[in-house]
């Protein structure tokens, strides 16, 4: 799975977390006597990874490590049975080739939100991945993601843009 997909799927199971918060938060209002509190959640979460992916400029394998903090937010509008959820996730990246010994390092940020009201509901993503091999190549990633549902839940606006520069 490649690294945007990754990301795309991550940014989806964050907007199924965030109607699982919400879900949780529903309790919460019912307790108040539906006198419409907003409630949120911000959690956060600082930890390292170590994965195998494809360099795209290249096609080589590479074994990656990241050392991330990622930082999750959620409110709920109990009044407009309204939800805002996003995620920041800032990752330092260190990468080798196996095959030519070349290592990079670098870093990557995401960032995504999802929104959901009684008119619609919409959903964006972007990264951004810069890396810098020890022979001097570069490898520059960037990706806008969004998505636009209307009340009845048909798809208005949808596009993925991902931009990749070798070098």
């Amino acid at each position: 799975m490649s690294t945007a997909s990754r990301r795309r799927v991550g940014l989806l199971v964050s907007a199924v977390a965030s109607l699982g918060l919400t879900s949780a938060a529903v309790p919460a209002y019912a307790a108040t006597g539906g006198t419409g509190h907003t409630v949120t959640s911000t959690d956060n979460f600082h930890g390292t990874l170590s994965f195998q992916d494809f360099n795209p400029c290249t096609g080589d394998l590479l074994n990656i490590n990241t050392t991330s903090n990622v930082v999750d937010h959620i409110t709920y509008f109990p009044d407009g049975d309204e939800v805002w959820a996003t995620f920041t996730e800032e990752d330092k990246v260190a990468a080798t080739d196996p095959a030519t010994g070349v290592t990079y390092t670098g870093h990557a940020t995401f960032w995504g939100n999802f929104n959901l009201n009684e008119r619609n509901s919409n959903s964006t993503f972007t990264g951004s991945i810069t890396l810098t091999g020890s022979d001097g190549t570069v490898v520059k990633y960037r990706e806008v993601d969004h998505f636009t549902l209307a009340a009845n839940g048909q798809v208005t606006v949808s596009f993925e843009k991902p931009s990749l520069t070798c070098g």
